[in-house]
């Protein structure tokens, strides 16, 4: 009898031992499987039973989120509307300038215009007005101290 080498592994014993190993695996992700098989059964049955409670319970979470995200949305709009507010009155007061400035610029042009097509100005009216005004007075005045009390006339009778 030959003595077997003990350096060399025996080919069965390997396979064996490879079996076994396989075997323990399958069993672990069986037992794997099974274990998430009945978890989701469970999770299913839980849902069932107390869906209607959980859905009130994500509606109630909801609202609550909902008044935290609208309290903070104000409270951002009222911060952000804070920081623009004296940039807007600036871009305000500049803008009035700028259109004071071009209504100047315009009654101007419109002035030259008119002078140009030898029209009145506003001026030349009020001076006019003042004139009328004065000479309305000056009649006024005279006419009254002109005018003669008128003797009651007699009318002559009609002959019959």
């Amino acid at each position: 009898m030959t003595d077997p080498d003990s350096s060399q592994p025996d080919p069965f014993k390997a396979a064996k031992e490879a079996a076994t190993s396989g075997q323990r695996f399958s069993r672990g992700v069986m037992d794997s499987a099974q274990q998430i098989w009945l978890a989701g059964l469970g999770a299913l049955s839980r849902t069932q039973q107390e869906g209607g409670k959980f859905f009130d319970t994500l509606v109630e979470e909801g609202v609550r989120i909902q008044e935290k995200t609208h309290a903070y949305t104000q409270e951002q709009m009222k911060q952000a509307r804070d920081q623009a507010t004296p940039f807007m009155e600036a871009a305000r007061k500049r803008t009035n300038a700028a259109m004071g400035k071009l209504e100047q610029a315009f009654d101007e042009r419109i002035a030259r215009a008119m002078k140009r097509m030898n029209m009145p100005s506003q001026s030349d009216f009020k001076d006019l007005s003042a004139r009328i005004d004065a000479l309305s007075r000056e009649l006024r005045a005279g006419h009254s101290t002109t005018a003669k009390p008128r003797a009651a006339s007699k009318r002559a009778k009609p002959k019959a």
